[in-house]
């Protein structure tokens, strides 16, 4: 039965991502619709990654949430399992950046995990010297894909204090594809707002964070190709750092553009003005306020935006979601403490994860094939029913004369008795296999 394309494309498009590269496989038509840009843009929906505390367990353990507001799947590899609930109290959850999401519990404890493919992996730690006169009080991370060299690199910023010079910078730079850190020689124009450890953004291969520069608060961005701090000034505007309210900032990602939200902390109902830009190093005029939200009861702080809508933390620590279209707050009903809640873009998976699914999957058949050429060896016809399986050669090339199976004979698919039935299986297997091994030979 033929399925018509745009029903197909409805289907393909609610599937996860593996499934996809592995459904690449299955017919050249099928290849060919999920290499649409198209499809892309169909099968792009986004869902949130939890770091959660669960309380049956009492254990911190990641979850993945849907649409529809439930769990699709709570990850329980070991080596995540360990690292999340190892002597750190909280691991900040940083990305994700081409499908692989960085864990960060302390300097020199840094690990980066890809959800699809279940890769985990923990970054050796830095061997690079430390100011001997100056003591590690603490730390922040970015994380980007340089695109010219074709490489992931984890940024480590190191926060030192000394007697003789106050706070310094100590940044540290590791990559993927060499697999060793070096040590980042230039200095860091502005003084990164650390005790907000939820204002930091990745867009473009840029990763960015709320600063300070003196007394002019900016946005700090690092170009992961470039390799070069920018600043970007706040808008000018909007109330001053502190205050009696005790006015905070947060940044994020709204939709394309890098979003400001601006909010008193100490307020009981709160109100939050977003602003945005797409235009990092000029000066703050780039900066558009693009709505007030508010009032809002019983909420603690914003922690972003997903499909549009405003997610903020409650005062109960419950993660709620507001819908500035309706204008109505809801309940997703996950708790636990500090839980940190990143968007998980399905389409950078699918690019990244491509070539290496593809060649594993290659591996895995042939190692299959393998297998069954072995059990070919091992199994032979029963001397007893070679007249009657000659008989079937006859019966059977009159009706498949036409076929072509890779040279399989063609009373193969006539079993004259339980162990020709089983070899039959077997080849059938084989002439499977064979046909996607040539289809992913295509690829």
């Amino acid at each position: 039965m033929n399925v018509p394309e745009d029903i197909l494309v409805e289907i393909l498009s609610r599937l996860p991502v593996k499934s996809l590269i592995k459904f690449r496989c299955v017919c050249k038509s099928w290849y060919d619709i999920l290499k649409k840009p198209t499809f892309d843009l169909k099968h792009h929906n986004s869902n949130l990654l939890v770091s959660r505390r669960d309380f049956k367990s009492n254990e911190r353990v990641i979850s993945l949430f849907g649409n529809e507001n439930t769990i699709i799947e709570t990850f329980d590899d070991q080596n995540l399992s360990s690292f999340l609930n190892g002597m750190f109290s909280h691991i900040r959850l940083i990305g994700p950046c081409k499908g692989i999401v960085c864990l960060y519990g302390f300097h020199d404890n840094i690990a980066l995990w890809n959800p699809a493919i279940r890769d985990f992996k923990v970054l050796p730690r830095s061997q690079i010297p430390r100011r001997p006169d100056a003591g590690i009080r603490g730390g922040d991370i970015g994380v980007g894909f340089d695109s010219r060299t074709n490489d992931f690199k984890v940024m480590q910023i190191l926060f030192c204090t000394s007697n003789d010079l106050g706070l310094v910078y100590q940044v540290e730079i590791f990559s993927l594809r060499t697999g060793l850190w070096r040590k980042y020689e230039d200095i860091v124009p502005a003084n990164i707002m650390y005790y907000n450890v939820w204002s930091m953004v990745y867009k473009n291969e840029i990763f960015c964070w709320w600063a300070q520069d003196g007394n002019v608060e900016v946005i700090l961005s690092f170009d992961m190709g470039k390799e070069m701090f920018q600043k970007t000034p706040l808008p000018c505007d909007i109330e001053v750092l502190g205050g009696q309210h005790m006015t905070r900032r947060a940044i994020s990602l709204f939709k394309v553009s890098i979003a400001l939200i601006v909010y008193h902390l100490k307020e009981v109902d709160k109100f939050f003005d977003i602003w945005v830009t797409n235009e990092l190093g000029i000066n703050g005029d780039s900066w558009i306020k693009l709505l007030s939200i508010g009032p809002l009861s019983q909420v603690e702080r914003p922690l972003g935006f997903w499909n549009g809508k405003f997610m903020l933390e409650s005062n109960c620590r419950e993660l709620v979601l507001y819908d500035p279209s309706i204008q109505e707050i809801k309940n997703l009903g996950i708790h636990g403490k500090r839980d940190r809640v990143e968007e998980l873009e399905t389409l950078d998976i699918l690019k990244e994860m491509e070539t290496n699914t593809v060649e594993e999957l290659k591996l895995k058949l042939q190692k299959e094939i393998l297998e069954i050429n072995a059990a070919f060896n091992a199994n032979t016809y029963d001397k007893n029913v070679n007249s009657a399986t000659e008989i079937g050669k006859k019966v059977c090339h009159d009706n498949y004369m036409n076929d072509s199976l890779n040279g399989i004979g063609v009373s193969d698919l006539c079993p004259s008795s339980a162990a020709s039935f089983i070899l039959l299986e077997l080849k059938q297997a084989k002439l499977n296999l064979n046909r996607t091994t040539k289809d992913l030979a295509d690829i």
